[in-house]
């Protein structure tokens, strides 16, 4: 067999590099960091801010739980190990963090919890964690790509984001071997889809460099390629990287070049500084840039919690070290740990590592997958995880039998109490080694047996088998809203209308029609058809206790918000979409939900362009989604 020698003090000095590396371009591009992307670029050329350990980041923070992780579960840990962390460790909640949490918090798995109501899943979230994959699986870019997909699903399944981090953890687990850096772009996106955004913001990068246009110039075609004004949207957010890293002359030049074309500046160069580090080893990385920021990744107090893993480099890299002599040796690799080091076959194990990391391309974000020991299973959610009332929801259930000798066996649905299961109940099958079978159902539920979490289950039962486990079979109620008709002129926010009569109403008034949807996006677009107007919607939400709130109602025009009968806010100025449950700056308000129901009415303005609008409610001091309020019916029903 090929080997590749790796001697342990270079894979330490590469694994201290890449930790010190990300947190100087964090702390370079911390403090610049915005919501929104914008036109002009920074000018920064050395830290704007420089406390003593350097600025927290997130970007940091979760791979200190990510290690504390594979400690605690061992290195074969998956998505659903990981959901856990996210539940005891992770406060904060901004964007898909907090959205996918409240999916958890419902009974949702991954990949469903960072697939079903995200509007973040194409940010920047998961591509800023993975340096820890690559370091536990040097220079073998599945294994890192294996572990990246199994924590990108987390909360961007389905989403560009989840290429963006495999496409981050094969280049760094690549660097740990090879030092060309065109040559590590090129093996990252083998590694990712073609048509992908994110393959197409790194490729205009690189046709730009090797074009001879300049950084500035390689940063305004990127802007073209893939723009979004979320600073987070994770494609343009790696096309800057990529000109950091093609661009940069040295590391200081490198991790600036990135913070300055702006967007996701703490992400952007903090990648970037990571990458610089293991390619060069912190041995290789300059005083001035790393020697003022200690040895200590500084965690913000809170909003970590019942952290384990070390916080000091020194630690934390000898624990990396640690599990990464685990990970090559369970998984066989051809990476040996030597006195010495030889790299002379590092570009054919390395490109024989990337064809097996395809089958990640485009898998299904609303499978939930389960190894069985006898049988593999697996449950689709094809029209979704969110129940309407009286509306029919198909999902399926396969079962692949993964033994030499054949199987048989039942497959049994035990839907939520009162729901209708069709075509029926309970099948048989028979299945030859590797065969496979698969059975559509529906379930339909009125809204008295709709709650705000629905628990079923899928039993497999084998003849002559010990039993397996119970699979989970979990719904959502969806949000129940009323809404009026569309009024046409005059096309003003400030006009009053006769639905403002019934902002303080718990009826069902006339001139109202039922409208529920599966997520918090309005759908109201349909009802313009196409024309300018203004529209009302009445909402209705049970609070099982006083408490104070974070509300709001991100959209891309103008609306005004009542509660209770007051109105409590108005847009302040347009803004792009940003459906989070912390603000956009101009469409949230934070008050008190009282007690029992409270009513919430909308009015929004929709002029030339297509309308845009989300609700979304959390708690006030975590912005932590509200899994124990009723938002999926009325008073009266």
């Amino acid at each position: 067999m090929v080997v590749v020698k790796l001697s342990l003090e270079t894979y330490r000095d590469k694994v201290y590099g890449c930790w010190i590396g990300k947190n100087a371009g964090g702390t370079l591009g911390g403090p610049l960091e915005r919501i929104w992307g914008q036109d002009e670029m920074f000018d920064v050329w050395w830290y704007p801010e420089l406390p003593e350990g350097g600025i927290p980041n997130d970007d940091l923070e979760i791979q200190l739980v990510w290690l504390q992780a594979l400690k605690e579960r061992g290195i074969h840990l998956t998505a659903r190990d990981l959901a856990e962390y996210w539940l005891d460790c992770i406060s904060y909640n901004p964007d898909e963090y907090g959205l996918h949490k409240t999916n958890l918090r419902k009974g949702l798995q991954p990949p469903i919890s960072g697939w079903y109501n995200n509007w973040f899943k194409n940010c920047m979230g998961s591509p800023i964690r993975s340096e820890i994959w690559a370091c536990i699986a040097p220079g073998q870019p599945h294994i890192a790509a294996k572990y990246a997909y199994q924590d990108a699903i987390c909360d961007h399944a389905g989403g560009e984001s989840v290429y963006g981090e495999i496409f981050n953890a094969v280049l760094e687990s690549a660097a740990f071997l090879i030092n060309d850096r065109m040559k590590l772009l090129e093996i990252g996106l083998s590694a990712i889809p073609e048509e992908s955004l994110t393959s197409k913001a790194i490729r205009t990068a690189i046709q730009s460099y090797n074009t001879g246009r300049s950084w500035r110039e390689a940063r305004e075609r990127v802007k073209e390629a893939v723009f979004s004004s979320v600073a987070q949207f994770s494609p343009i957010n790696l096309g800057f990287q990529t000109i950091g890293l093609l661009y940069g002359e040295n590391f200081g030049d490198a991790i600036c070049k990135a913070v300055n074309c702006g967007w996701d500046t703490d992400c952007t160069g903090a990648t970037v500084g990571a990458i610089w580090g293991i390619i060069n080893g912190m041995s290789g990385l300059p005083d001035e840039w790393v020697k003022p920021l200690g040895d200590e990744v500084t965690v913000r107090e809170g909003y970590i919690r019942n952290l384990r893993a070390p916080t000091n480099l020194d630690e934390l890299t000898d624990d990396v070290c640690a599990i990464g002599k685990k990970v090559l040796a369970v998984y066989e690799s051809p990476i040996e740990f030597s006195s010495t080091d030889d790299f002379s076959a590092a570009e054919e194990i390395i490109t024989s590592s990337i064809g097996k990391i395809k089958k990640f391309w485009g898998l299904p974000p609303n499978r939930l997958d389960f190894e069985l020991v006898s049988v593999k299973a697996s449950i689709t959610y094809v029209d979704g995880p969110a129940i309407l009332p009286e509306v029919p929801n198909k999902f399926t259930v396969s079962v692949e039998n993964i033994r030499p000798e054949i199987l048989s066996g039942r497959v049994i649905v035990d839907p939520p109490h009162a729901w209708i299961l069709k075509p029926q109940r309970e099948y048989r099958f028979k299945l030859q080694a590797g065969e496979s079978c698969e059975f559509t159902f529906s379930l339909t539920a009125s809204i008295g047996d709709v709650k705000t979490s629905n628990r079923g289950t899928v039993r497999i039962l084998l003849d002559q088998r010990p039993d397996v486990l119970r699979l989970p079979l979990n719904f959502v109620g969806g949000f129940r809203w009323l809404v009026s008709q569309v009024y046409r002129e005059p096309v003003s926010l400030d006009a009053s209308f006769p639905p403002e009569k019934d902002a303080c109403s718990f009826s069902f008034d006339e001139g109202w029609k039922v409208a529920s949807w599966p997520e918090n996006a309005l759908e109201i677009e349909p009802l313009f058809e196409g024309k300018p107007g203004v529209i009302y919607l009445r909402h209705f939400i049970y609070s099982p206790s006083e408490r104070k709130a974070i509300i709001g109602v991100p959209n891309n025009n103008r609306m005004k918000l009542w509660l209770n009968g007051r109105m409590i806010h108005e847009t302040e100025r347009v803004v792009p979409l940003r459906p989070n449950y912390g603000g956009d700056g101009s469409n949230y308000v934070k008050d008190t939900l009282k007690e029992g129901w409270n009513h919430i009415m909308i009015k929004i303005l929709r002029e030339e362009k297509p309308i845009e609008a989300h609700f979304t409610i959390a708690h006030e001091k975590w912005h932590r989604g509200m899994t124990e309020i009723i938002q999926h019916k009325f008073p009266w029903e």
